[in-house]
């Protein structure tokens, strides 16, 4: 071999070497930057699952509780339903009344709302066509009946110069509401 192969054969040695090494550092480097890619990775991945359990956690969370609300709400609507039921049932039991249980409840209601001076009791039309013989006489002394039929369904309005005191049974139930759901709601649910 001659002066100048020998030189190419250590060039080509030397490069081959270097292309070596450079070849050695790249698939070192490379293998660093994979590894910490997928570290970094990894820990991307694993906060991605933990927020989306957590995300997870409070929909169903938010979904119980709305679930458990709609539940209570729907209690309280069937109970309110059958408070409702129950004073219409009372508000209809009273048109059924005997015509003697039914004025002998008007007579005790006028009693209670008398007022001084001589009052004027009001009754609708079907109330003067079938009042009592002795109704007149329940009511005691301070209060006569008119004879003109009041636009009203029941009970009466007792009128005392221009103050009326209502005493219609629709006015009456409106008047002790809060009273009567109370009772129907203790009655119903203890």
């Amino acid at each position: 071999m001659s002066g100048v192969e020998k030189i190419i054969a250590r060039l080509n040695e030397e490069t081959d070497a270097q292309c070596r090494e450079t070849d050695f550092a790249a698939r070192k480097k490379a293998a660093e930057i994979i590894s910490r890619a997928q570290t970094e990775g990894n820990a991307e991945i694993k906060a991605a699952q933990e927020a989306a359990e957590k995300r997870g956690a409070q929909i169903l969370a938010g979904a119980e509780s709305l679930v458990t609300a709609n539940g209570r709400k729907s209690r309280l609507a069937a109970r309110v339903a059958l408070i409702d039921e129950v004073i219409d049932r009372a508000y209809q039991n009273l048109h059924g009344l005997s015509d003697e249980a039914y004025f002998n409840a008007l007579a005790g209601l006028a009693v209670k709302n008398k007022q001084e001076g001589v009052g004027e009791m009001l009754l609708c039309e079907r109330d003067l066509r079938r009042m009592p013989r002795d109704f007149i006489d329940k009511l005691g002394y301070g209060v006569k009946v008119s004879p003109v039929p009041a636009p009203i369904e029941d009970g009466f309005i007792l009128k005392y110069g221009e103050i009326e005191i209502n005493c219609t049974f629709k006015a009456l139930f409106a008047a002790a509401d809060q009273e009567l759901r109370a009772k129907a709601n203790e009655l119903l649910f203890g």
